[in-house]
């Protein structure tokens, strides 16, 4: 495992999915934004689903026939030309199919190094009846993923603004996606000229009561005190604007608290992958700030 934190590559090919929201729209003026500072090679990707399968059987049994995709590179042409994309001339993607699954698949055709996409933002009932399609983006997709708030709430930084990136978050657990997150925030720390903040947390079971920490937990935070601090000390020489963070409590919770607190422009950090049971069993740290975070945040495969 590496321990010297060093700036991963840029992104040379973005995909920016769009569902002709306005989300979608904020996502693709934010690509269009990357792909210029970047200098990189932009794709527009639109999923079309059939909202009533049954409807469609029929419609083939009387010899009616649909192009859902036909209409769709039709929109998708109409969107991209309304926006601004300066002297950017994007691939095209039309599919049809899950969306998530569908984005996922082009990411790894079109070899896509970055993954842009908005979230609408759901929680509660309506996030479990509806679910969202950026989270299942971000288990699935073979690529970073950097995901956008779609609702603007009081305190939440809704756009990745190229001029306005001044605080970079980066939550670490040691792991090799961690370290991975590392890198790649000091890619766009250096480009940004942001300052770098490396946050260590001890999970408690009473996270309100520092009192009831355990001595496994005493060991934990001496433990991670002292990785915390080397990762930090290695990561200044790469980028000498970098601080850290060592707390204690709920992961999720103290992430999004802390990012809320320094007005953080960008969260950074890994995620396990896990799918499946595991996943169902042990669910995702990254999944649950990405639904629940008060800025943009990009998730490091």
């Amino acid at each position: 495992m590496k321990t010297t934190p060093e700036a991963s590559s840029e992104p040379n090919r973005i995909l920016v999915p769009v569902d002709f929201s306005n989300p979608s729209r904020q996502a693709l003026g934010t690509a269009v934004a990357l792909a210029q500072r970047f200098g990189s090679r932009l794709a527009v990707a639109h999923v079309t689903r059939r909202n009533r399968p049954d409807s469609h059987i029929v419609a083939e049994q009387m010899g009616i026939t649909f192009d859902t995709r036909r209409a769709g590179r039709a929109k998708l042409s109409e969107f991209i030309e309304r926006e601004k994309l300066g002297d950017l001339q994007p691939t095209r993607i039309v599919v049809d199919g899950v969306p998530f699954d569908e984005i996922a698949k082009a990411a790894k055709a079109w070899e896509a190094d970055l993954i842009v996409i908005a979230t609408h933002g759901y929680t509660g009932l309506k996030h479990v009846l509806l679910g969202s399609t950026a989270e299942r983006v971000v288990r699935h997709a073979p690529c970073p993923v950097l995901v956008l708030r779609g609702r603007e709430k009081r305190g939440t930084k809704t756009a990745f603004s190229p001029d306005k990136v001044r605080s970079i978050l980066v939550p670490v657990d040691f792991s090799k996606s961690s370290l991975d997150a590392v890198s790649l925030a000091l890619t766009v720390a250096r480009k940004y000229k942001a300052e770098l903040t490396l946050l260590h947390v001890i999970e408690t079971l009473h996270p309100d009561l520092l009192i009831d920490i355990t001595q496994s937990q005493r060991d934990a935070r001496v433990a991670g005190h002292e990785r915390l601090g080397k990762l930090a000390d290695a990561t200044k020489k790469a980028w000498p604007h970098t601080g850290r963070e060592l707390r204690t409590g709920h992961p999720v919770t103290t992430i999004t608290a802390l990012a809320k607190r320094t007005n953080a422009d960008l969260i950074v950090m890994g995620t396990h992958g896990r799918t499946g049971l595991k996943r169902g069993l042990l669910g995702s740290v990254a999944e649950r700030v990405v639904r629940h975070a008060p800025c943009p945040v990009l998730v490091v495969r």
